[in-house]
């Protein structure tokens, strides 16, 4: 699948890009299903007069039980459910932030487009040995109101020792600097871990620095605009952001987070999955962490 001097530039910047790796009408069919999907769970929390927003701490329970679940977070730019009334005409999907964390195992149309052959070879040419499906994310970052996702490393969120996590990043539509497109620090990841997030003992999860204060203000970071179709492989260790979208064109994305099964996974972590829903590989023998 890759090259030489792709899995070299990958082990040397950090990430890599791969272009018209789905075909654009596969990517419009997966986002017009997610978007349906989005429309009917925003419409259920609606109805219940349930607000979840990214980065809410009052609905924290609600996003580290979301591990084996699909679930909807809204735009806090449309300040969520009250932005988009019951019987609005406007379509419930442009008031969702994103949609999480089990879609690759708990929707048939996700599950056959995350088990990808190819993927799967991917990791194993950039050195996983058991490589196992942890989380995906629909993310609309919708037009004018998608908000700005600030620097981080992956690793940070889903945490193994050593560190294995490989984000695989799919541009359903066009995204370029104007609609908050994906920046990365190239080369980056040698920076080693930064930080991590983590549950607590006495409930909920925290935020911990583990690595030296920086605010990446000095940090040379690229923009990676992407067409439709477009894969983007991130390092786990890789600082990465995206900045908000003003403009009139929406930026959806799947992403799909993969770590390796023979790496210690903590028990501290904040997504978790029962005993009855192991994670599993890229085929169909279930595995445990």
């Amino acid at each position: 699948m890759l090259n030489k001097e792709q899995i070299a530039a990958f082990q040397s910047e950090g990430y890599l890009v791969l272009p018209r790796f789905v075909p654009k009408s596969d990517c419009s069919a997966l986002l017009d299903y997610s978007r349906a999907l989005a429309a009917q769970l925003a419409w259920e929390v609606r109805r219940m007069a349930f607000n979840p927003r990214v980065d809410d701490i009052e609905h924290e329970g609600y996003f580290l039980t979301s591990g084996d679940k699909i679930r909807v977070f809204l735009d806090p730019e449309r300040h969520g459910a009250a932005a988009i009334p019951y019987g609005a005409r406007e379509p419930g999907w442009q008031g969702v932030d994103k949609i999480g964390h089990a879609l690759h195992d708990l929707d048939p149309l996700f599950d056959g487009f995350s088990r990808d052959r190819r993927l799967a070879r991917i990791c194993d040419q950039l050195g996983m040995s058991e490589p196992l499906l942890l989380q995906s994310m629909v993310i609309f970052k919708q037009a004018h109101t998608g908000g700005e996702v600030k620097c981080h490393q992956d690793a940070t969120w889903l945490y193994t020792e050593p560190s294995s996590v490989l984000g695989f990043w799919f541009a359903l539509e066009d995204a370029n600097v104007d609609n908050g497109c994906m920046w990365v620090e190239p080369g980056g990841h040698r920076r080693g871990l930064l930080s991590r997030y983590r549950r607590v003992p006495d409930g909920g999860a925290k935020l911990e620095r583990i690595g030296p204060e920086d605010d990446f203000a000095s940090a040379d970071f690229v923009p990676l605009e992407a067409p439709a179709g477009t894969l983007i492989v991130m390092h786990g260790l890789t600082p990465h952001r995206s900045g908000p979208n003003h403009s009139p064109q929406p930026r959806g994305a799947y992403t799909l987070h993969v770590i390796d099964g023979a790496c210690d996974y903590p028990d501290d972590n904040w997504l978790r999955r029962p005993e009855d829903m192991p994670l599993r590989g890229f085929g169909t023998v279930a595995a445990t962490v």
